[in-house]
């Protein structure tokens, strides 16, 4: 398993180089509850990663033509990857997501149509997606996974695992998220929303692992140490590339 940790600017950190493995440090205690979890959340983002895109073959998708409905056909997925829209040659639909597609149609057939506009929807899946949660991990009161609904917060998602404990640390919550083939690291510093900063929120998407640390590790000049530490910390090991966002 490969981690891969970039700093804006592309900024390789060569320290982080080759294979990494997390693994909680021995001086931190974790219940078997924690670590069980913690591993679920590690297979189910993997899975989601090892999804690649939303359509893959034998998947039935639909195409909508609200200006040209004699165009409208269900399309399933061949094994090549590819489906054949109407007056197009065949396109290659494997790796890209619904938006992708959607845009990719409709510059297609700006040559042909009047009005190109197309709609994509995903009616049967021949490899369903796992189900969309969040998981929350560290020192919180219940840590968990709950279903996914859109809108929700970081501020929800540890609400609903019952909050921070008082070994807490709010200003170092570390989010775990799957964007196209990477999983995004980010350190959000909650504690100064409570304060009163006006930074703003962002939504949670699918998929999601929040990480509360405890105040008790270590402070680090560099960031990238610290989301490592809170990562290893809840012995999530996760096979994917890494990208680390700084707030």
């Amino acid at each position: 398993m490969r981690l891969t940790l970039f700093l804006p600017l592309a900024a390789t950190l060569s320290a982080c180089a080759g294979p990494v493995r997390y693994a909680p440090a021995p001086a931190v205690p974790l219940t078997s509850g924690s670590l069980d979890l913690a591993r679920d959340a590690s297979r189910m983002v993997e899975a989601r990663l090892d999804q690649d895109g939303d359509f893959h073959a034998g998947d039935l998708v639909r195409l909508n033509f609200p200006y040209t409905p004699q165009l409208n056909s269900d399309q399933r997925v061949q094994l090549s990857g590819a489906i054949s829209p109407p007056l197009l040659s065949p396109v290659a639909i494997r790796g890209m997501t619904a938006s992708e597609l959607q845009a990719r149609l409709q510059a297609l057939y700006r040559p042909k149509l009047a009005r190109p506009e197309v709609s994509v929807s995903i009616l049967e899946y021949n490899r369903p997606p796992p189900p969309q949660e969040i998981f929350v991990l560290g020192e919180v009161a219940k840590p968990g996974n709950f279903p996914y609904r859109d809108g929700t917060t970081p501020f929800e998602g540890i609400a609903r695992a019952g909050g921070g404990n008082r070994d807490a640390d709010l200003s170092r919550v570390v989010a775990l998220t799957p964007i196209g083939n990477q999983l995004v690291a980010r350190m959000l510093d909650l504690s100064a929303t409570l304060k009163g900063s006006a930074r703003p929120i962002d939504f949670l998407p699918p998929y999601t692992i929040l990480i509360v640390p405890p105040t008790g590790i270590a402070r680090d000049v560099d960031r990238s140490r610290q989301i490592r530490a809170i990562i290893g910390f809840n012995g999530i090991n996760i096979g994917s590339a890494v990208t680390l966002i700084q707030p």
